[in-house]
């Protein structure tokens, strides 16, 4: 997602440099909790890491923007913010996300090489899910047998992982895109052999898994300074078309990997990056660095809502129930399990007082 040569994403992320630093205001904010606070912090911690911010439990249609300092900002599809997500990383910048067929969140953190979890209920499960990824982590996928393919632009590598965390189970090395020279954004055919990519350049590459050889480009000069983040789409209208942020502007692809469509997006600041497919299958979501958001009709290039992530530094986009060519998509998790929980645990934290015990 970053482009290293571009000079507007460049000058936004000031480079692959991460500085690790601790978040001094979630510190502050720990150091005031009152004592039953904390024993509710505490028996909740039992069971699943708590976000360092707002947990917002998964539920289709909502929008999760990366909005940077370890934060992925969880939106309505109007724009109206239901809480934040902190994934604890220090990263500067959080980038491209996927949902697992759990409803679970994960977040590449760009330059901290590491990718955080988070369940369906917005808890996080670990900073550092899958680590060892030394491309940079920007872009990541799941496949139909649940394993993770991530990609990112200081090497032409790309890193599959097994659902069960750790380092790489395997690594994939391919020829590097133009632009970067890396793997910034990738996507995967429904054949689950086809891997497609780019370097944040003006082409989309593409690859044989199986036969670990590289296969023609998909697509060549296109048209905008560079193109960022695509989707293939899997069903309806545009079945094996692709969709792509091409900084100036949308864009469609035919299977052939010639541009059929622009998509003209009012306010872009010419840096469109960030894009994902919508669960009715018929629109998808984009947004430029500046943290302008757009749902986009596909057929028509009407505009059904647009509003603003309120980060400079938007740099990811994923929709809960997205659809995706790679692999089936998230099961909508069973309702009601994280309130139960807490109602459970505030009843608990409530009779130990009224018991005249202090907690």
């Amino acid at each position: 997602m970053l482009n290293l040569v571009h000079p507007t994403a460049k000058d936004a992320r000031g480079g692959q440099g991460e500085q690790k630093h601790h978040n001094r205001r979630v510190r502050r904010s720990r150091r005031m909790l009152s004592r039953p606070a904390v024993s509710l912090y505490i028996l909740l911690s039992a069971t699943a890491i708590p976000a360092l911010a707002s947990p917002v439990a998964f539920a289709v249609g909502n929008v999760y923007v990366a909005v940077g300092h370890s934060e992925v900002s969880v939106f309505t599809p109007t724009g109206t913010l239901l809480g934040t997500l902190n994934d604890g990383s220090a990263t500067t910048y959080t980038t491209g996300m996927t949902f697992d067929s759990a409803g679970s969140l994960f977040v590449t953190n760009f330059g901290t090489d590491n990718i955080s979890k988070f369940d369906s209920n917005g808890n996080l499960i670990s900073s550092t899910f899958f680590t060892g990824a030394d491309n940079t982590p920007e872009s990541i996928l799941v496949n139909a047998a649940g394993n993770f393919l991530v990609g990112g632009p200081t090497a032409a590598i790309v890193y599959q992982y097994s659902p069960s965390s750790g380092a790489p189970t395997t690594s994939y090395t391919v020829q590097g895109g133009n632009g970067t020279g890396g793997t910034d954004w990738t996507d995967l055919e429904a054949n689950q052999t086809t891997l497609l990519y780019d370097g944040e350049g003006t082409e989309i590459l593409s690859y044989n898994l199986a036969t670990r050889t590289q296969n023609a480009p998909f697509a060549t000069g296109l048209p905008g300074s560079d193109v960022y983040e695509f989707r293939i789409i899997p069903t309806g209208t545009f079945a094996g078309d692709v969709l792509a942020a091409d900084s100036s502007a949308a864009i469609l692809l035919n299977a052939s990997g010639a541009v059929i469509k622009t998509y003209t997006l009012p306010g872009n600041d010419g840096s469109d990056f960030a894009l994902n497919l919508d669960p009715n299958g018929v629109d998808f979501w984009t947004a430029d660095t500046s943290g302008t958001v757009w749902e986009v009709n596909e057929a028509t290039g009407a505009i059904v809502e647009q509003w603003s992530s309120g980060s400079t530094s938007t740099f990811g986009l994923v929709v809960a129930g997205q659809i995706t060519a790679s692999g089936p998509p998230p099961v909508v998790p069973e309702p009601g399990t994280f309130g139960l929980m807490g109602a459970g645990l505030a009843l608990t934290v409530a009779v130990r007082y009224r018991s005249g015990r202090r907690v």
